[in-house]
């Protein structure tokens, strides 16, 4: 068996494994480069407003119970006044919220940050049962019922734009800071004053709060009956959380989407969960929200990185076209044209991932993927000693990106356009060398393989 053979074929393995490693670095600055682009994300969100959460409104009535405790010691007969702090948590009966988002790009430096701000509508009812369903825990005590308020939690209050206005009963009322419930964490509240009713009523409220988020919003719903119909321009939405959009009203289209949920207190947990939490003081169970995250309809480092997981293949495929060329043509490529060509190869993802960053990743893959042919179609116009043959291998690289591209931009049918692509690479190897005698070639002292 010609040895000269088997040290070629072992040489072009071995050479793909050290341009594999290439691309696998290259790799590894991707990943690197997500990472920064994560830590902007996050000094952005220092600067400006995170992703947003809220919660409310809750109707919290505070309420002092007072009564007389006697003690005996040593014989001696003693009373006590103890007064005790309680609160009464009231959730709406009705909730219906109307808003936009509008979208934003914020950037710091190279890197940038989906924001988006809503301009929301709130407004419902508060069904107030008789004397607000405070009842006194122990006998012969009396109860000092104190001014009420309204706690709407916000996860990152700084997103709040302008100063928001609550319409309570028809009167016109001030949100101060905070939430004033420590469960419910950061937001707003505004006081109502004191609700007296010793009959069962219906209260009306509404407010508008314009909200700037990153990336993400989350809503927990905790009505008895919750609407929420939100719409955007932005055109690649994705709808997460407990609950999704109902089916008929969502509508995703290249002018942005529609969407309408309908959450019952049947179908949510919320209502008790919530409810839970606060007479408890605990977090014992986690609320669930409806979640619309803004999703950039292109992640360049994503997409870069899935393109780098092709590298292995596409490098492989070159040199065993090259391998076969030899055989066909009787041709005598050096490894060190095969190390050139690899190395342009591997270059490629390099170019994809740092045009990336300035240009759009379709025009930075068009340019690098150009770039890269039009090296290799003109090295290889003299390596295989025809301006035919190197013009035919560039179009073969060129339908190789062509299909790198479109298995990048179809998330859906990756898996499958691969293995298609794979497949067919194979199928047109298989029929190209169909004739070849593989034993004939390593056998002979061909001048191919000779003085390699």
């Amino acid at each position: 068996m010609n040895r000269a053979f088997i040290f070629k074929v072992i040489g072009i393995f071995l050479l793909t494994m050290v341009m594999s490693w290439a691309v696998m670095y290259i790799n590894s600055l991707i990943s690197e480069r997500q990472n920064r682009q994560n830590e902007v994300k996050q000094e952005i969100a220092k600067s400006s407003a995170g992703e947003q959460t809220i919660t409310g409104p809750v109707l919290v009535v505070p309420y002092i119970e007072e009564y007389a405790e006697t003690t005996t010691e040593n014989g001696i007969k003693k009373t006590v006044n103890i007064r005790e702090q309680h609160w009464k948590f009231i959730l709406p009966e009705n909730l219906e919220l109307k808003g936009g988002f509008t979208n934003q790009f914020k950037k710091l430096g190279i890197y940038k940050a989906l924001m988006y701000e809503l301009g929301g509508n709130f407004k419902g009812t508060f069904k107030l049962p008789a004397h607000l369903g405070i009842s006194a825990q122990r006998q012969n005590s009396t109860l000092s019922v104190q001014p009420a308020y309204i706690a709407i939690g916000i996860s990152d209050p700084r997103g709040i734009s302008g100063q928001p206005e609550f319409t309570w009963n028809s009167r016109t009322l001030n949100f101060e800071q905070g939430s004033n419930v420590r469960l419910l964490g950061n937001g707003v509240h505004v006081q109502v004053g004191q609700i007296e009713n010793a009959y069962e009523q219906n209260i009306a409220f509404e407010f508008k709060l314009n909200l700037r988020g990153m990336e993400n919003y989350n809503y927990v719903p905790i009505a008895e009956n919750n609407v929420i119909n939100l719409q955007s321009s932005w055109q690649h939405p994705h709808f997460g959380g407990s609950f999704l959009p109902d089916p008929t009203t969502q509508k995703i289209s290249p002018a942005g989407f529609q969407a309408q949920w309908a959450v019952s207190s049947l179908s949510s947990s919320n209502q008790a969960s919530l409810i839970s939490n606060l007479e408890s003081g605990e977090r014992k169970n986690e609320l669930e929200t409806l979640n619309i995250g803004f999703v950039e309809p292109i992640n360049v480092y994503s997409q870069a990185d899935r393109a780098t997981k092709y590298g292995l293949l596409f490098i492989g495929l070159t040199f065993a076209g090259f391998f076969i060329f030899e055989i066909l043509k009787q041709l005598r490529i050096h490894p060190a044209q095969y190390t050139f060509v690899g190395l342009a190869m591997a270059l490629f993802y390099l170019l994809l991932i740092s045009l990336s960053e300035h240009i759009s990743f379709a025009s930075a893959y068009f340019s690098a993927s150009l770039a890269c042919v039009s090296l290799l179609g003109y090295y290889l116009s003299y390596v295989l000693k025809s301006k035919a043959n190197g013009m035919l291998f560039a179009g073969l690289l060129t339908s190789l990106y062509g299909a790198l591209y479109a298995i990048l931009a179809s998330e859906d049918n990756a898996l499958l356009m691969g293995s298609l692509l794979v497949f067919g690479l194979l199928a047109v190897t298989m029929v190209i060398t169909r004739k070849v005698d593989w034993y004939q070639i390593s056998a002979k002292e061909s001048p191919s393989f000779n003085n390699v």
